[in-house]
């Protein structure tokens, strides 16, 4: 729904246009002079200004200043009589998107609204893109040197330079995230648009929404054209998390996408093409919901082309002190990281987390607080259930690398053992995941021994 704020000491007027932008669907905010309307923009986001050049106490270009101060994507239009053209004209070069003379017309004002809107939506998509596409930040980096990681690394360079569909497993927090967005900027699509969409996040008639787009009138509240994220992430990578909560007759048009590049936008004839790569993820064990009818097979078969397994932090234990390097210089926002005890860093080594890399965060984050100005985080900055739910874990000393542990045929007889204890010796399941035949699995384990 588009929020648009009237501003205008012309009661009457005022009403008449509320009126009728609402009937068009249309949010409307009123206020009759420059002091209600600042007041107004502080408390609410605004989509489009309609602004009177004359108030009883502001300028109209200078409430288009401090529109632009409080909510810099919004676009303003400008109402004018025939006396202040010019002024106008000024406004539009400090930022206004239009003027309108008055009397105005209300099916051209309409019509300007809704154009002003979708410049609205454009720039703030830009701005998103612009910002996935130029970020850099340690945290898109995948941490670890431990034997495991290196191992999930060797394979997302082998895979990034296809355009195969990947998916992604593994438990929650355990980093699915960063491995889409490490295969995106190892690609050739590095430069084009990483788009992510959790399909655990939404409605199913929202989520339809969001992929697809609309057209204008699709449903009731579609006032305007809708682009959809799949149309965003054209000649990019796609990223979809979550994705077995996707519901039956999403994961239908979804599959199309994936066999025929083409989909409709909601409300349309037309269909769209899109050049995309797609990536997906999800912590849930697929074949149970095959089994339960709720993920269709044939999907399923469509984008599991290559499947990468993310290992559990507690099966990679010995990153955890490089980990938790990184993520106190994080919280340490530009100041002096603190360090962690011996103690502490021992219980840390010996918890089971269950919430992966993303608790070993939030854990650090509350000890950084908690430590306050001593330099060192102890163990009575941890929280108590560290020292309740302990695990033992036996080889966590970091191992020093042979020329034999590089070898190409380790790496995957170690990827092929992580598979099949994902897959808790289910041979048929396993081939699935690694995207082989049965037998040549078998091939695969006799050669291995």
């Amino acid at each position: 729904m588009i929020r648009v704020l009237i501003v205008d000491d012309e009661a009457e007027l005022t009403k008449i246009l509320n009126k009728k932008l609402s009937k068009e669907g249309m949010e409307v905010l009123t206020a009759g002079n420059g002091k209600e309307a600042v007041a107004l923009m502080k408390k609410k986001s605004v989509d489009v200004g309609l602004f009177d050049i004359k108030l009883p106490d502001a300028d109209g270009v200078e409430l288009l200043a401090k529109m632009k101060e409080l909510q810099p994507t919004t676009e303003v239009v400008m109402m004018t009589g025939h006396g202040a053209i010019d002024t106008a004209i000024r406004s539009m070069k400090l930022g206004a998107y239009d003027y309108l003379t008055k009397p105005c017309k209300l099916a051209e004002m309409h019509n300007v609204i809704l154009k002003a809107y979708e410049k609205k939506q454009l720039r703030e998509k830009n701005i998103i893109l612009e910002e996935q596409l130029h970020r850099v930040d340690v945290h898109d980096t995948l941490i670890g040197e431990s034997k495991e990681m290196e191992q999930v690394k060797r394979i997302i360079s082998l895979v990034a330079s296809s355009d195969v569909p990947v998916l992604v497993l593994g438990e929650t927090g355990c980093g699915k995230g960063l491995i889409a967005r490490a295969i995106h900027s190892l690609s050739k699509r590095s430069a084009n648009p990483f788009v992510t969409v959790n399909a655990g996040g939404f409605q199913e008639g929202i989520l339809e929404s969001e992929l697809f787009g609309y057209k204008k009138g699709a449903f009731t509240g579609a006032v305007t054209d809708k682009t959809g994220l799949l149309e965003i992430a054209n000649k990019g990578t796609f990223f979809v998390d979550e994705v077995a909560d996707m519901g039956l007759t999403i994961q239908a048009k979804l599959l199309r996408v994936l066999e025929e590049t083409v989909f409709r936008k909601l409300g349309d004839t037309k269909e769209i093409s899109v050049d995309v790569r797609f990536i997906f993820a999800t912590n849930k064990n697929i074949d149970d919901e095959m089994e339960a009818t709720r993920f269709r097979r044939d999907l399923y078969y469509r984008i599991n082309t290559f499947t990468i397994v993310v290992p559990a932090l507690r099966d990679r234990m010995s990153d955890v002190p490089l980990l938790a390097k990184y993520f106190l210089a994080k919280h340490a926002r530009g100041l002096k990281a603190k360090t962690i005890s011996r103690q502490a860093m021992e219980l840390l080594m010996t918890y089971h987390w269950p919430g992966n890399v993303r608790e070993l965060a939030n854990v650090l984050e509350r000890a950084t607080l908690l430590a306050g100005g001593r330099d060192e985080i102890s163990i009575e900055d941890l929280p108590q259930g560290l020292t309740t739910q302990p695990v033992r874990m036996e080889g966590m000393a970091k191992k020093s690398f042979s020329p034999s542990d590089l070898r190409l045929d380790r790496m995957e007889k170690e990827h092929i053992e992580r598979v099949l204890k994902y897959a808790e010796g289910n041979k048929s399941k396993a081939a699935r995941l690694l995207g082989i035949s049965r037998k040549n699995l078998y091939q695969k384990i006799e050669e291995y021994s």
